[in-house]
């Protein structure tokens, strides 16, 4: 692998090299809002049933709440929802931008090629009987070369962030999946020689397919908590609210 794929897709896509490019780096703008608003919805809404629990129990109705600093509470739920749901939907919008760019640039292909490349300038292009903590530290030498590379910080503006937020969320996966291909080779030969050629394949081939979980699954474990932080534990706010009562009474 003597070019570069990545320096010359970098080049390409931040010369301008198509209208697709700036439609990914939209992902990230449109969903940022988007998720903005649901947060501060959210907030809302919370402090919506705060109130109505309020206006339910208190001798003094919802009124009792929105006294003196305890309304600090009821400003500050909804402009915790804008910024932490916001900060989801930048979250999401960058891992879309990473699925649209495997779909349409192979990015775990080249992400794979690149970390293996500076891998065999280590340890050659075919190992026998290398310990398998020798290799994954040189895996991970061979990560934070890439990650620390000019290629990964090329270009300004909003598509080269986004391309390079995309390009480290799935370098971040490149590790595990590496290792997992090695170990199965090595267990196929027996112990012998491992070919980084055929590793390579499998773990390109194994990470592309399970990409969309992979990016999706801790993001889905995000929006969970941010949505029992905000429904599900809605009347906590309430609570806080009486406690914050009962203190200045």
């Amino acid at each position: 692998m003597n070019a570069d794929p990545l320096r010359s897709q970098a080049a390409a896509l931040l010369g301008g090299a198509g209208n697709a490019a700036l439609t990914i780096a939209r992902h990230v703008p449109t969903r940022v809002l988007l998720w903005a608003l649901l947060g501060l919805g959210a907030g809302l809404l919370a402090d919506g049933l705060c109130l109505l629990l309020g206006w339910l129990t208190l001798p003094g109705g919802a009124a009792d709440l929105l006294r003196g600093p305890r309304l600090a509470v009821f400003v500050l739920v909804p402009l915790a929802g804008l910024f932490l749901f916001g900060l989801h939907g930048m979250n999401r919008g960058v891992a879309r931008a990473a699925l649209a760019l495997e779909a349409q640039w192979g990015l775990v292909r080249q992400v794979v090629d690149r970390v293996i490349d500076l891998l065999q300038q280590q340890l050659g292009t075919r190992l026998a009987n290398l310990p398998l903590a020798t290799l994954e530290e040189k895996l991970k030498q061979a990560i934070r070369s890439y990650l620390g590379s000019e290629e990964t910080d090329r270009g300004r503006g909003l598509f080269a962030w986004v391309l390079r937020k995309a390009r480290r969320l799935v370098t971040e996966k490149v590790e595990t999946w590496l290792l997992r291909a090695f170990r199965a080779e090595q267990g196929a030969q027996g112990g012998g020689g491992i070919d980084l050629e055929k590793v390579r394949i499998s773990a390109v081939e194994q990470l592309g397919a399970h990409l969309q979980e992979l990016v999706a699954g801790p993001l889905n474990g995000q929006l969970a908590l941010l949505l029992l932080l905000f429904f599900g534990l809605g009347t906590g706010w309430y609570h806080l609210g009486l406690g914050l009562l009962a203190l200045f009474r």
